[in-house]
Order: structure tokens, then sequence, then C-alpha cells
């Protein structure tokens, strides 16, 4: 890691909600914010990596692929059953994560075009939490960022392609999320060396 290559250097990490660290940078408590939110207006920022969101449901679904289109209809409850996608007559559950959320507020933009999410939808306060509420109700489908998926996960496909490290840097994969490094002025010192070395470590191999 950074510090072992640089033990004399000053790095400590906090895990905070996006609001709570958007706060803490704004009082001086904080200096970089790493995540998915875009920055206020006039701040610095610069991206690290890219992540995208992923669509995953309950197993016993038999949907392979969804449109935006289908997704948007789900999520904002316009389509309440599966009948028309996964030849079954059950309810459709969403489970979407907190308010506040970075991949809640991108696909909320990019999917749904800022309309209001389903009042029926469950609520996972960490990607965790959403697999597990998916895993638990039948019917049940959300969505969580790629960096949280694990082996165990199959996401399905969006408008034809799969998620992947290849196609969500490439652009194919149509939910992408860009991580910025966001700070009210540019940072220096040890936060700028260390902002350097991630993108370094993150760059894709060619």
């Amino acid at each position: 890691g950074y510090l072992q290559v640089n033990p004399d250097s000053f790095i400590s990490l906090v895990n905070q909600p996006p609001e709570a660290a958007l706060a803490s940078l704004e009082d001086g408590s904080g200096d970089v914010l790493i995540g998915g939110l875009t920055p206020p207006a006039g701040w610095f920022a610069t991206p690290l990596s890219e992540d995208g969101i992923v669509v995953v449901m309950h197993p016993d679904l038999r949907v392979r692929d969804l449109s935006i289109d289908e997704l948007a209809a789900i999520f904002t409850g316009r389509m309440t059953n599966w009948d028309s996608l996964a030849d079954t007559d059950l309810q459709i559950q969403p489970v979407i994560p907190l308010p506040g959320d970075e991949v809640r507020a991108a696909f909320q933009s990019t999917v749904m075009n800022g309309q209001r999410f389903t009042n029926n939808a469950l609520l996972g306060p960490t990607p965790a939490a959403v697999l597990q509420l998916v895993d638990e109700n039948e019917g049940a489908v959300g969505f969580l960022p790629y960096s949280a998926v694990g082996e165990k996960v199959h996401p399905i496909r969006v408008e034809g392609t799969l998620p992947g490290t290849a196609t969500i840097h490439d652009g194919r994969y149509p939910l992408p999320i860009t991580i910025l490094a966001i700070a009210p002025q540019e940072p220096s010192g040890d936060v700028r060396a260390w902002l350097a070395w991630i993108q370094s470590e993150l760059q894709p191999a060619p």
C-alpha cells in the first residue's frame, strides 16, 4: 500500500456517508472525498477510476437482460409484475440504497431521469444489505456498485451488455460511475502525492 512505500506520509481514511463527507470538507476536518458524487460548483475534482452500477435479481427469476427503459419502469413503480419479462406472475420487489447514497443518485439520474423511486422499494444501507434483501425476497431486484460484487453474485445484462472491468472501462456498459477525488481546493503535499499514487495504481492495463 501507499504507506508501505511512503512510511513518513500521514494519510488517515474515514468511511462516511456522502453528505457527512462533504460536510467534513466544508468545515476543514477532511481534506478530500473519494466517490461517485458530483462535486459542488467551483470545487476541485479529478477522476481516479471507473466503476459501474450492476443490477442483481432473486436467484429464481429467469431474467438475463433488461433495458434502461425497463429498469426505469421497475424502479419508479410503473411496472409492478414480472409477468411480461420473466413469464411468472410475481410481484416486483425493488431494493435500493439509502437516500444520499452516490450509487442511488447516479442510478436515479442515468436510468430514471431524476424521477422518484417507488415507495414500495426496500432500503439496503450497504451493498451487502442490498444483496441480502434481493436474495431473501421473491421477485426482488436491486442495484449496487460493480466494485462491491463478489464472485458468487451474477449481475444481469443491461442493454445486452454484461458489466465487467473491460466493458465498464471501454464504455460499452451503459451504467458507468466515474470515481472522483473531490475537494474545495486542489490538494497539495501528502494528499496530492497519495492521489497521484492511486491514479497510477488504478490505471487499467493496456
